[in-house]
């Protein structure tokens, strides 16, 4: 089951690869930036060196991280290829070949050593994991001591007025918009899916703690429609 679900959600990002960036600033009316940016700057405030982004995308996180901390190497893994080809040319429009490596492969089986980063970020990524208990598990892995984990992640807000309006617009009017410019049926009905299925905060910070991470915390985004999670790795 975990590896359909894995082997779906890479065909589905292929195939809306090129439409993706627009998409996202559109739909989240350019909120998406400023929650990457508070992501980044949690990161970039301990100055880490050696960071790895994982489900990196089309490499926004990637990217940002680079600019704020002009001494790090920024390693992005993603399932999909088409968004990697994407983000490659992002990275080399902006320079950033140099300290920006993106390659293609799960996150459920990183492909690096223990302890080989300072950093593991997760933007947008963990809820389209077959096994959250095994990219969690390899995020800490791969950590080194004193090492810390930065997830960015859509939630469900609560609320009498804001939940109900938000759950109207995510469930109806977002597939709707995201169908008619993706041209991709399946895309955005899964995103408001795969949201709705996602373990709330309270139970998220749970599994980082059984995961072996410390210190774990949630800040809460715009009256919960996203959360930045952290944790480190003691």
């Amino acid at each position: 089951m975990e590896e359909n679900k894995k082997m779906r959600v890479r065909a589905m990002f292929d195939s809306i690869a090129p439409r993706y960036d627009l998409l996202n600033h559109l739909l989240s009316f350019g909120v998406d930036r400023l929650w990457r940016r508070r992501l980044v700057a949690g990161v970039a405030a301990e100055g880490p060196s050696r960071i790895l982004d994982v489900a990196a995308g089309t490499g926004d996180v990637a990217i940002a991280l680079a600019r704020r901390l002009p001494q790090a190497r920024i390693t992005g893994i993603d399932l999909s290829d088409e968004m990697l080809a994407v983000g490659r040319g992002k990275v080399a429009r902006r320079g950033l070949d140099d300290r920006i490596g993106l390659v293609q492969g799960d996150a459920e089986k990183l492909p690096f050593s223990d302890g080989a980063f300072d950093a593991v970020t997760i933007g947008f990524g963990i809820r389209n994991f077959g096994s959250i208990e095994a990219g969690l598990a390899e995020a800490f892995r791969v950590l080194r001591r004193g090492g810390r984990l930065s997830i960015l992640e859509f939630s469900t807000p609560r609320g009498r007025f804001f939940g109900p309006l938000y759950r109207f617009y995510f469930h109806r009017i977002l597939p709707l918009v995201g169908r008619l410019v993706s041209r991709d049926k399946a895309a955005y009905t899964y995103l408001p899916e795969s949201v709705d299925h996602f373990p709330d905060n309270l139970l998220f910070l749970r599994l980082m703690e059984q995961a072996g991470f410390a210190g774990c915390r949630a800040r809460r985004q715009m009256r919960g429609i996203a959360y930045i999670y952290e944790g480190r790795k003691e």
